[in-house]
């Protein structure tokens, strides 16, 4: 009997080829949609909207496999774009992919394939699972311009061994290629890299076209506490932001500090925008750490080459100690731990103020 497998199908080519491959190798494959936006939302072209949805629809019909859409919306606005609009409120960065990844892939939709009888959820995910001595791993994908491994830290370990991402060894072009061989309607679909719900492509616009977020001004501080600008709402900046700041002339600021509490934004030299130590919230773990300190190599966003660190542990969280300097920590993003390929797990950063250079 064949094997049950349920493709999270957003509408684009990754997981249109996804399916496509799985369907080839003679699994049971059952495609479902989750839709996060209500039909009046078309503008929004990424995984969850209308158009998306249409996309996703056409690709099953030329796979040749049973399609499904689930409504997930308020889940969807709960947690991530309320999640999404209090971090910016709270002066952090959040990173709604994570949580996209924590809430509704790999938790509603995990447990949806599950109550449809299916052994796996496979999704279009560029990063691999390995079983090595008995233990199932997560790992960095094949092609390094598309790895996606950062987003899924998230996983619960014991659900690595129910999911299957076939694009993990597949470098981009590969897929695009395989999409035209199986002729799907997603083929030349074009790459979405902005976040899907801020269809302006603007987070102050969103901030307070959609979320209703009043303009709060306020001051812009030097290092010394001098005030050196002006500003309407500390939420519109972020951690290690140059443009955009308002204050010109001089030397090159960035934004150091963020303080909700008083509603300023601290700017500085680079250096005072880099910092050697921080704490890590709510970290979950991919392989158990074998000691209380170790040594690992730390990815603070999504393009960030990962840095030499000490990693101490401290309840459910820990305090991560950067053997270089690294610039633009933000409370928010997410720091995920590596050993080589292989994810050790990840959490939050948190809030702490960062320090600067060599201190």
């Amino acid at each position: 009997m064949k094997k049950k497998i349920v493709v999270a199908m957003s509408g684009g080519v990754d997981s249109s080829v996804t399916a496509a491959l799985l369907k080839k190798e003679g699994y049971e494959v059952v495609g479902v949609t989750l839709r996060l936006f209500s039909e009046r939302r078309d503008a929004v072209k990424c995984c969850g909207g209308a158009d998306s949805a249409a996309k996703a629809r056409a690709s099953a019909q030329a796979i040749g496999i049973r399609h499904y859409f689930k409504s997930a919306q308020g889940l969807f606005s709960k947690a991530v774009i309320g999640d999404f609009v209090s971090g910016y409120l709270a002066g952090s960065t959040p990173n709604p992919c994570v949580e996209c990844n924590r809430h509704l892939k790999f938790s509603y939709l995990f447990d949806l394939a599950r109550s449809m009888g299916a052994e796996y959820l496979a999704t279009g995910h560029y990063a691999v699972i390995k079983k090595e001595e008995g233990e199932y791993g997560l790992y960095r994908g094949a092609d390094p311009l598309k790895d996606q491994s950062y987003f899924l830290y998230c996983l619960k370990k014991q659900q690595l061994g129910r999911l299957l991402f076939p694009l993990g060894g597949l470098t981009k072009k590969e897929v695009r290629r395989l999409a035209a061989e199986f002729s799907l309607p997603t083929a030349s679909e074009p790459e979405s890299n902005d976040i899907c719900f801020v269809t302006e492509g603007n987070y102050d616009l969103y901030l307070k076209k959609t979320a209703g977020i009043k303009p709060k001004p306020g001051y812009i501080l030097d290092l010394a506490g001098r005030r050196i600008g002006r500003h309407n709402g500390f939420f519109n900046f972020t951690v290690g932001q140059r443009r955009g700041t308002g204050v010109y002339g001089g030397a090159r600021l960035y934004v150091t500090e963020i303080r909700p509490e008083t509603n300023e934004v601290v700017l500085g030299p680079l250096e005072a925008a880099h910092s050697s130590a921080f704490a890590v919230r709510d970290v979950n773990w991919l392989a158990a750490p074998a000691a209380a300190e170790f040594q690992s190599a730390v990815q603070i966003r999504y393009r960030h080459k990962p840095a030499a660190c000490a990693v101490r542990l401290s309840g459910s969280g820990a305090g991560v100690s950067l053997a270089k300097p690294q610039f633009a920590v933000a409370p928010g993003q997410s720091a995920v731990f590596y050993s080589g390929d292989r994810v050790l797990g990840g959490g939050i950063i948190t809030n702490s103020k960062i320090k600067g250079g060599g201190e």
